[in-house]
């Protein structure tokens, strides 16, 4: 009964350290990472049931994907400005972590990863402060949102590209796209064809809705290993063929308490797995990457919401007050590199550390950033039109 005994540290250390970030209006995602590199193999070493912990937190990512494939609408895609928001956001964003991943020495994949982990925001603590700050009344709170749905479609690619990486053979990779869009395209077929047989089911007031969730979500993700084909993928358009059946919002709100749950292990899991040397100090080397990293990171939000601004809202405040709100990093960062590691692509130890330090210092600060985005984007936009103004003076 020994992961009886890991679940009890797991899910009390995860409490009361959640408890803790909620009074300091905190995100809780860093503590759960460092509760458990300090409960796990790099520190106390007081979890024993290592595989069991670490598949419940792959439950959760199954949850977090799903969750995503449910939340999201196309018919966004052809509102006004929307498209150019989200590839404003990619290239600004993604470019300048790739182009710094290389300048530091890393390889093509990991550069890559790195440019991932920079580009994609953390939608929970984004749209957590919105909600608090009373935002999302605002125009350029759903251009925020909207952001936030476009990283979660580039989410599913990246996801795609390094699971395909996972094959080792350049040639190989077109087949198991293929192979995941033909497995794909029949996911959506028969659930369209099911919808009538299942819809009933999902109305019951007994435990038959989410045993069918359940089984719809194992069952397909399961066939999906089976032939290689990225589980995060299918989970996403698993929720997304799912949203289309109008019964199933009643066991929804179960899998959103399931996810919450489970993501939560997985961030405390992905911790207790990391071989991190606690004691001593980082180099010179590490710490001025990091930084530079840090600086980047909210450069690159505040440069790629001006551009939004200026050409979506004709305002350079509401843009600078996107590239506030979008600065926090968090939950997808950690489930790229996770996946990175899953697929046995060489992650070195340097970008692992890299991305973890990242993300626990970038969400705590970005969620402060965020907090306060609406002043910081008025000061920052009144600034730089007062330095406009003397420079045209000066002419």
């Amino acid at each position: 009964m020994t992961f009886l005994l890991d679940l009890a540290i797991v899910t009390i250390s995860c409490l009361v350290l959640g408890l803790v970030s909620k009074h300091l209006r905190q995100t809780a995602i860093p503590v759960y990472i460092i509760a458990g590199i300090f409960l796990g193999k790099s520190g106390f070493d007081l979890i024993t049931s290592y595989d069991f912990v670490e598949w419940l937190g792959k439950i959760g990512v199954i949850f977090l994907l799903f969750y995503i494939g449910h939340e999201f609408h196309y018919k966004g895609l052809k509102e006004h400005g929307r498209l150019l928001a989200g590839c404003t956001d990619f290239i600004v964003n993604f470019f300048a972590g790739f182009s710094l991943g290389l300048l530091i020495g890393l390889t093509l994949i990991e550069a890559f990863i790195l440019a991932s982990a920079v580009y994609i925001s953390s939608s929970a603590i984004v749209i957590t402060t919105l909600i608090e700050n009373k935002r999302l009344i605002h125009p350029e709170a759903e251009t925020v949102v909207w952001l936030m749905v476009f990283e979660d479609i580039i989410l599913v690619i990246l996801l795609v590209v390094l699971t395909s990486i996972m094959v080792g053979n350049s040639s190989a990779i077109p087949i198991s796209l293929a192979t995941a869009l033909l497995f794909i395209v029949l996911l959506l077929a028969i659930i369209g064809r099911l919808s009538n047989f299942i819809s009933p089911l999902f109305e019951r007031d007994d435990e038959i809705p989410i045993l069918l969730t359940f089984a719809l979500i194992f069952g397909f993700s399961a066939i999906a290993h089976h032939l290689g084909v990225s589980v995060e993928l299918v989970a996403f358009f698993l929720g997304s063929a799912l949203s289309g059946v109008e019964s199933f919002k009643r066991p929804f709100g179960a899998i959103i308490t399931f996810k919450d749950l489970f993501l939560t292990i997985f961030f405390f899991s992905f911790g207790m797995m990391l071989p991190i040397e606690l004691s001593g100090l980082p180099s010179a080397n590490f710490v001025i990457a990091l930084l530079t990293l840090i600086t980047l990171s909210i450069l690159g939000k505040f440069v790629s919401g001006a551009i939004i601004g200026m050409r979506v809202h004709d305002s350079l405040e509401k843009g600078l007050i996107i590239g506030a709100y979008t600065t926090p990093r968090g939950e997808f960062s950690i489930v790229l590199l996770a996946v990175a590691i899953g697929t046995g692509v060489g992650v070195s130890e340097l970008l692992s550390s890299l991305v973890i330090a990242y993300v626990i210092i970038l969400s705590l600060i970005g969620s402060s950033i965020a907090r306060y985005g609406d002043k910081i984007g008025k000061a920052m936009a009144g600034g730089i039109n007062k330095l406009t103004t003397q420079a045209h003076r000066y002419r």
